[in-house]
């Protein structure tokens, strides 16, 4: 009978490390996914810096920093 609740306990204590595990790389992958998230959003707000730089130059230096400042605030609000 012993024998049996020891078997038990160790086939439980197995399956919850297996489940422990398990959330572990449930956690990981999340964070891998905001990370990637973040960095998505950090080069979209950089290209819509640059495309209104590029449309402002048209107007002059002062244009492109005008135009740069247009693209952020784009970005933030959309």
């Amino acid at each position: 009978m012993s024998y049996g609740l020891v078997g038990l306990r160790r086939e439980m204590e197995s399956e919850a490390l297996r489940g422990l595990g398990d959330l572990a790389g449930q956690q990981r992958q999340q964070q891998r996914a905001e990370e990637q998230m973040e960095a998505a959003g950090k080069q979209r707000q950089m290209s819509a810096i640059g495309a209104g730089a590029a449309i402002g130059m048209a107007a002059g230096p002062a244009g492109a920093v005008i135009g740069a400042g247009v693209g952020f605030l784009a970005n933030e609000l959309f």
